[in-house]
């Protein structure tokens, strides 16, 4: 936790929707899709608490203050567009063209983290406090859950009045969340067991085996904050007792159990096998099914890159409520008798096909900027020795960095159970900077105003003040 900051006592709104959301966000973690359809259509959970957010955020005056750093201004750019290419939709599409904007409309969340934050610093701490709570209980539990969800998907029943699991995680929810639980054991903010630490790598193999994207939102944030951290001693314990132990469930795999190819991601085995599999898709020729969905993945990119960059979408794009797989004719590569997908499973083409190449630009330089925002902010944390502002910055940029990492091989971001996650995420590292800055630029007010009245007292013959 951040030390020069105290933790308030939840007894205001603010404090009280923070909890709540809290309980709106471990849902989503821990259920997944089935929690997403608590609500009345069409105020899901999800959107009430994005309403919620915003009369608390209007009683604490500090929205306007949210928009005071360039990302969020981008943000705020890129909302406006967006809602210009939904709302000609909506007629046409209905409800149809909301769905598909909450990829970037759910960015109302990080306003109201960022002004809750502005109201309170304090906030930060029970923020964390709140999230290692949320990894104590998550950690041990999510790999037993997620194989309940694969192995007993037919036993678990169905939301009445929707054709949707109660419980349904997905490999790269899973993924996003264990990297985040990794990252703040790394940078310090909590200690955990030995058996803690086993549990988080058997749900990463076991996310990894499902999806190439989850298992490169978790080696890439880890790797880099590894290295940033400096603990390369450690990283190399982890990835030697890992590989001892994945050699020898492969070895055993192979000698003893004959190896089926899987005809869609859903079906693939958690296996070692499988993991070796994506990884070689990753880098080269996977199997027959692992290298299917990459190519279909890759055909309908260039029909969206043909449709917008090179033709006639390029400033308007296709807009939000168009089912973009059936206007592309492509249909799900695992389940073709299925109905058709709405996104290309990947979050930058999805912003580049439905808001054209403007929306898309406005995506991109909001993520630069986002990012840049955090690793200057870290960096000055580390130039002044404040260790634990630079390992928050780190965590919480490695953690948006997995989101983004999996949201550009699946359909993640565009759903509330990452989308919400994602943008109070980014709402967290906007406010949180602005704190910092906040307290260093008072600092060095005080520090400069100290040495402008030392020499007059000196000169009247008084003390040091």
């Amino acid at each position: 936790m951040i030390r020069s900051l105290s933790v308030p006592h939840s007894t205001s709104l603010g404090d009280r929707y923070i909890l709540a959301l809290s309980c709106v966000l471990l849902g989503y973690a821990m259920i997944g899709k089935g929690f997403a359809y608590l609500g009345l259509p069409p105020l899901f959970i999800g959107e009430i608490a994005l309403l919620a957010g915003f009369v608390v955020v209007l009683r604490t005056g500090c929205l306007v203050a949210a928009l005071a750093t360039l990302p969020s201004l981008v943000l705020a750019a890129t909302m406006i567009w967006v809602l210009l290419r939904t709302l000609p939709y909506v007629g046409a599409y209905g409800f149809d063209a909301l769905r598909d904007s909450v990829v970037i409309m759910y960015g109302g969340f990080a306003f109201v983290i960022i002004a809750l934050l502005l109201e309170d610093g304090r906030r930060i701490n029970s923020m964390l406090r709140s999230f290692g709570a949320f990894l104590s209980i998550y950690g041990p539990t999510i790999p037993f859950i997620y194989a309940l969800h694969h192995y007993m998907a037919n036993y678990v029943p169905n939301w009445p009045g929707y054709n949707v699991p109660v419980l349904e995680i997905r490999s790269g929810e899973i993924a996003v969340h264990l990297t985040g639980a990794a990252l703040f054991v790394l940078v310090g903010f909590r200690k955990v067991s030995s058996l803690w630490i086993l549990f988080v790598l058997a749900g990463m193999m076991m996310a990894s085996v499902s999806s190439r994207g989850a298992l490169l939102a978790i080696v890439l944030p880890i790797i880099f904050a590894v290295l940033v951290l400096g603990k390369l001693r450690e990283l190399a314990l982890v990835i030697v007792v890992g590989l001892a132990i994945f050699a020898t469930a492969y070895a055993v795999e192979t000698t003893f159990r004959d190896r089926r190819e899987a005809r869609a991601s859903s079906e693939r085995s958690l296996s070692a096998q499988q993991i070796v599999d994506n990884v070689v898709s990753i880098v080269g020729q996977g199997g027959e099914q692992t290298e299917g969905t990459k190519t279909w993945r890759l055909e309908w990119w260039n029909i969206i890159l043909a449709n917008t960059m090179f033709g006639p979408n390029f400033w308007t794009g296709r807009g939000f409520g168009l089912n973009l797989a059936d206007a592309d004719g492509f249909r799900d590569g695992d389940h073709p008798d299925l109905p058709a997908l709405r996104s290309p499973h990947n979050v930058h083409m999805t912003m580049l096909a439905r808001a054209g190449v403007p929306g898309a630009a406005l995506w991109l330089g909001f993520l630069t900027s986002w990012f840049a925002m955090m690793m200057h902010a870290m960096l000055t944390a580390r130039r002044h020795g404040q260790t634990e502002w630079a390992g928050l910055f780190l965590f919480a940029s490695c953690y948006a960095a997995s989101f983004v990492i999996n949201a550009s091989f699946d359909v993640a971001l565009e759903g509330p159970m990452q989308g919400i996650w994602f943008w109070c995420l980014i709402g967290f590292g906007i406010g949180t900077t602005m704190i910092y800055r906040y307290m260093q630029d008072n600092c060095l007010w005080k520090a400069r105003l100290g040495r402008q009245l030392l020499p007059a007292r000196a000169r009247r013959g008084l003390p040091p003040a």
